[in-house]
């Protein structure tokens, strides 16, 4: 009986953890600028970006990584919120990390992999507008 009780506790557990990620995080429909990318760990990340008069309105993020993973690209999604594009293109490993924390030797690639998402995706927002859209970007 306890084992059952335990097996139920932990199913609730996940299912508001996903619900919590989930309802915190809503993704950006019809984003003006996407990235996803999967980095040589095998972790894919991805940004979808919300963009008006040049400032991010809305950044959402999705990773399939480990939890060092969410985290940075996680950070790198509310670094961009409310920021002018010149803002968010200074947005670097070190800016993620510096939020962050301390992070392992073996998980630096992490902040590297949410730079480049959220970058390719600030590029991907210029390629949609064309080439003479952001001359100050």
């Amino acid at each position: 009986m306890n084992i059952l009780i335990a097996i139920l506790l932990l199913f609730c557990l996940i299912a508001v953890w996903f619900t919590l990620y989930y309802l915190g995080n809503q993704q950006v429909e019809n984003p003006d600028g996407s990235a996803r990318i999967t980095g040589n760990c095998g972790d894919t990340m991805e940004i979808a970006l919300r963009i008006k008069d040049g400032r991010v309105l809305a950044a959402s993020f999705w990773t399939d990584g480990c939890s060092v993973s969410k985290s940075c690209v996680e950070t790198a999604a509310l670094l961009a919120q409310g920021k002018a594009l010149e803002e968010v293109r200074t947005i670097n490993m070190m800016t993620i990390m510096d939020e962050i924390g301390q992070l392992p030797d073996t998980h630096l690639h992490c902040a590297q992999l949410a730079e480049t998402t959220l970058q390719r995706a600030v590029q991907d927002y210029l390629a949609r507008l064309g080439p003479t859209s952001c001359a100050r970007c």
